[in-house]
């Protein structure tokens, strides 16, 4: 989904949160469940659009995009409730800034390398490394699966590194978006997470990378300074880390927050 559209969906989630925590919400009655907003990275789509869907203690609303974007949108005054981001990193810098509380870790995943299923044209990394007409997608620097993807190439020789960077053909603001040019056959290969892979049915094959490149891949999440449904918005980071939705996460192959 592209950037202005994702941003339509978050200010139309804003504008139609509930009141306070078990409290009366416009045109309901006391007691109704609060609106929550969650702003989250574009990987967790199909998880949290799963488990969020019954979730009974909230109704919550879904605004995904690029960490680095919903980071900026909450600098910018139009927080919803509680911010999943891709990685650790956005949070703690928001929560320095006092926009956010505290976060935690509630998932990990794993950088891989995405080809198209039979296609042999990339069998790995190694492929990339070679003169070709090879091309390669990945995810803009601000974005967190282009901040992982470049510590994991970090991690190689400078002359493989270098190498790898040549077939680069187009960085992209969210890992929906990189995925979406392999998918459409725009490139050869593209660095997104494994759970993204997963949720493309056998479409597309996950190429593991050494063990010795991968970066640690953590999602935290944090609720937003000034949300009248602190309490709701805690209680669904929880269930993200070790609830249903947690199980959810799990079952799409997030990792276990210990293990990210």
């Amino acid at each position: 989904m592209g950037g202005l559209a994702l941003t339509a969906v978050a200010a139309l989630g804003l504008s139609a949160c509930g009141s306070d925590d078990g409290g009366t919400a416009p045109g309901g009655s006391a007691g109704s469940r609060p609106t929550l907003t969650v702003q989250a990275a574009a990987s967790l789509t199909d998880a949290l659009t799963r488990c969020t869907a019954d979730y009974a203690p909230a109704k919550v609303r879904l605004s995904f995009a690029g960490s680095d974007e919903l980071a900026a949108q909450i600098r910018q005054g139009a927080g919803g409730d509680l911010f999943a981001a891709a990685n650790a990193a956005l949070p703690a810098e928001l929560a320095k800034e006092g926009r956010v509380e505290a976060p935690e870790i509630f998932a990990g995943n794993e950088l891989v390398l995405a080809v198209p299923e039979g296609d042999a044209a990339v069998a790995g990394l190694a492929d990339l490394e070679r003169p070709g007409d090879l091309t390669l997608a990945v995810g803009a620097p601000s974005v967190p699966v282009g901040a992982y993807t470049r510590t994991a190439l970090e991690r190689l020789p400078e002359r493989q590194r270098r190498a790898v960077l040549a077939h680069v053909r187009t960085e992209e603001p969210d890992v929906k978006s990189v995925l979406a040019k392999l998918q459409q056959g725009v490139v050869d290969a593209a660095f997104v997470y494994r759970t993204d892979v997963a949720a493309t049915k056998g479409a597309v094959r996950a190429v593991a990378l050494p063990a010795a490149l991968r970066p640690r891949v953590s999602y935290a999440g944090a609720v937003v300074s000034g949300t009248e449904h602190a309490a709701a918005a805690r209680a669904l980071l929880r269930d993200l880390r070790s609830g249903t939705c947690g199980t959810a996460l799990r079952t799409a192959g997030f990792l276990a927050a210990d293990a990210g």
